[in-house]
């Protein structure tokens, strides 16, 4: 951040500086509080229109938004490459198309799934809460901001969002489609203070993508309110390599999961747990795959020098701690905040590399001896995105996955494809946040489901004043006919019932010859 003369005032802006080149993309005004409340306000105008619009005709606007960023894919690709780093492949296949398939998902889901639902006499109506905040992160500035924005304004609220200051130029770009294909968002652009804003603001609901440390903050201030949130936090995920795994597969896949984007992914795999009978191997066949990488179209740079400073520390302190080194271990020596893909052996639970929500391109492996262990040491971390497990038993894959604490398990395929998939609800558990965010769950986020129950004005109403003695005899012989019992016994409750109706048709007869009844029905 810096400040900046402005009319005999400092006006604070953000400085995007690329990790590719270190050079500055931009500089963006940081939003005041007073800014932050009159876009409020603008949102809330908005919401009387589009709250209004069917389900149908708010898909039609997001099949719009799907045409701007297809027409519009390559100049997105090419300012998120600029400003995060990561290889063009990368940024269409993890970027514009899974947040293209997700516009057309919400397209064809949205009438079905927000349809009123009928109980009997009830109908589950679905309201929008309103003006949905968004708090995004940086490390997907595309995927993971457009989702939340998407299902909120499904569900029919208007979305005033703040993108990471890290991801600014990134964010721009996306708003600026969003405003052609006039969908009620608007943007604010700041720091933590500005974010601090927007929790304080009227606002009816709160999407946040961050860290664990961030979110806390965050539940502090909306606990104000209080107001209701979605928290996507921090991960430490884990991967369990069995005795029976296919270990080429295993190690190609968890290599490349969590070197894309150079492991700046909150489930990019972390911890490898593996069964001490392939463990030697295992370790060959990561190497060899890292060792493989071509470092100038396949890398991507760390988002900052702090990040990068900070990711080398943890390395050299489980290395001091006993850990072995392979490959890897040190900064590349090129222009850019660039980390060599490291994979580090004989990593222990106390280490900050298998303990912290760490950042990079960076394998910590620990050999177990036997998937019981393995399961749980995975189960210590109160990070709990996701665990991915790797065995050619399917069976004994699915009994592993029952008894991990995670909120999203995979077999034989690492979370970063789940998370992509927009009918899968995704979410963290315990330190790694709670609500769902896409598929049908996500929607469910966003609305508030309103219960409408309609009866005839002239139907009898027994449980009103005045009480009868029969009514309790009745109710009592109703409470028999719960106890789970024999054939015999729910005879008895049965008669018992029968002869308690013939008690209460007497006593209201003889209080509506009398007119005990004091008004109405």
């Amino acid at each position: 951040m810096e400040s900046t003369p402005m009319l005999g005032h400092k006006m604070r802006t953000i400085r995007s500086i690329s990790p590719l080149t270190q050079e500055t993309i931009g500089c963006y005004p940081i939003a005041t509080e007073e800014e932050v409340n009159a876009t409020i306000h603008r949102a809330n105008k908005a919401l009387l229109h589009w709250s209004r619009l069917t389900p149908r005709q708010r898909g039609d606007y997001l099949k719009q938004l799907r045409r701007v960023l297809a027409a519009q894919a390559e100049q997105l690709v090419s300012t998120i490459h600029q400003e995060i780093g990561k290889p063009l492949q990368e940024v269409y296949g993890a970027e514009i198309l899974p947040s293209l398939s997700a516009i057309k998902w919400l397209e064809q889901q949205i009438a079905h799934y927000l349809r009123p639902r009928r109980l009997r006499q009830v109908t589950l109506a679905p309201q929008p809460y309103g003006v949905v905040g968004i708090i995004g992160t940086w490390n997907y500035p595309l995927w993971l901001n457009l989702t939340p924005i998407l299902w909120a304004l499904a569900a029919g609220n208007t979305v005033v969002w703040k993108p990471s200051e890290l991801a600014t130029a990134s964010s721009f770009a996306l708003q600026s489609c969003l405003e052609q294909a006039e969908l009620p968002v608007f943007l604010v652009i700041g720091d933590a203070q500005v974010g601090q804003a927007l929790c304080r603001s009227s606002i009816q609901k709160l999407a946040f993508t961050g860290s664990t440390a961030t979110g806390r903050s965050i539940l502090s201030t909306l606990a104000q309110g209080p107001t209701p949130a979605v928290m996507e936090l921090s991960g430490n995920d884990a991967s369990i390599v069995t005795a029976y795994a296919d270990l080429p597969s295993a190690a190609r896949c968890l290599v490349w999961a969590r070197c894309c984007n150079a492991g700046q992914s909150c489930v990019a795999p972390q911890r490898i747990f593996v069964h001490q009978k392939c463990y030697h191997e295992f370790l060959t066949l990561c190497q060899q795959q890292m060792e493989r990488l071509q470092l100038e179209q396949e890398l991507t740079p760390l988002r900052t020098e702090n990040l990068r400073s900070n990711l080398h520390q943890r390395v050299q302190a489980a290395c001091a701690q006993g850990a072995e080194l392979l490959t890897g271990g040190y900064a590349l020596s090129r222009t850019g905040y660039f980390y060599a893909p490291t994979l580090v052996a004989d990593c222990t639970d106390d280490m900050a590399l298998m303990q912290e929500d760490l950042f990079g391109p960076v394998l910590a492996v620990s050999s177990v001896h036997s998937d019981e262990e393995a399961v749980e040491r995975a189960n210590r971390s109160e990070f709990t995105l996701g665990v991915s497990i790797w065995t050619k038993d399917r069976q004994h894959g699915r009994f592993l996955a029952q008894q991990l604490r995670a909120a999203v398990v995979t077999i034989n395929e690492v979370e970063l494809l789940i998370a992509a998939n927009p009918a899968i609800p995704f979410g963290g558990w315990r330190l790694s946040g709670f609500g769902k965010q896409r598929g049908r769950e996500g929607l469910d986020e966003f609305v508030v489901w309103k219960a409408i129950y309609h009866t005839s004005p002239f139907k009898r109403r027994y449980h009103l004043f005045p009480y009868h003695h029969a009514n309790v005899h009745l109710l009592r012989s109703l409470v028999e006919l719960y106890i789970p019992s024999s054939l015999h016994h729910r005879l008895q409750a049965l008669f018992s019932l029968f002869a308690a109706v013939l008690s209460w048709r007497r006593e209201h007869q003889y209080a509506l010859k009398n007119n005990v009844h004091r008004g109405g029905k």
